[in-house]
């Protein structure tokens, strides 16, 4: 379809609260699709865009609203949530210095460097694994939990569960 390719985790509980080695493993498993480009292809292409700003929202709101950056500390930056009306000028409007915006921007860089990384490592892990489940998508384009977990085993399952319930 239009969006190029589609991965969506159903919960299989309600959550109020998430751990940050659950949000980490959600960022490895939002750049897990590029990470595959660049595997088997050996280039990125556009189809990525969305997961990149999925993952740098998240990123930014892990480092600069929860205090999950040992570097930025237990602090919690916010910009401006005034929206523009009668003759107000848009703009963001931060409630912290440059510097602070530049260390920022740095960790959010950091926080996906490495969920880049992880999903590569993986990926080259278990090319073969990757490699079925996209012949299988080329057969019948969607797949549900069962045929995922009869192309990549129980234990690939059980894991991919865990990633999904971990953290809370």
């Amino acid at each position: 379809g239009r969006a190029l390719g589609v991965t969506q985790l159903l919960p299989n509980e309600e959550r109020y609260n998430v751990g940050e080695k659950r949000l980490h493993a959600q960022l490895a498993f939002m750049l897990g699709g590029r990470a595959a480009e660049k595997l088997i292809f050996n280039e990125y292409s556009a189809g990525a865009e969305d997961d990149l700003k999925r993952a740098t929202q998240m990123s930014r709101r892990m480092i600069a609203r929860w205090g999950m950056s040992d570097v930025i500390g237990p602090v919690a930056f916010r910009e401006s949530d005034e929206n523009p009306f009668l003759g107000k000028e848009y703009h963001d409007q931060r409630e912290y210095s440059e510097e602070t915006a530049r260390t920022i921007d740095s960790e959010i860089q950091r926080f996906l460097g490495q969920a880049d990384h992880r999903a590569m490592q993986m990926l080259q892990q278990h090319r073969d694994k990757l490699v079925a489940l996209a012949e299988a998508l080329l057969k019948v384009e969607a797949l549900e939990q069962p045929e995922i977990t009869a192309i990549l085993g129980e234990l690939a399952s059980v894991q991919m569960h865990a990633v999904q319930t971990s953290g809370n």
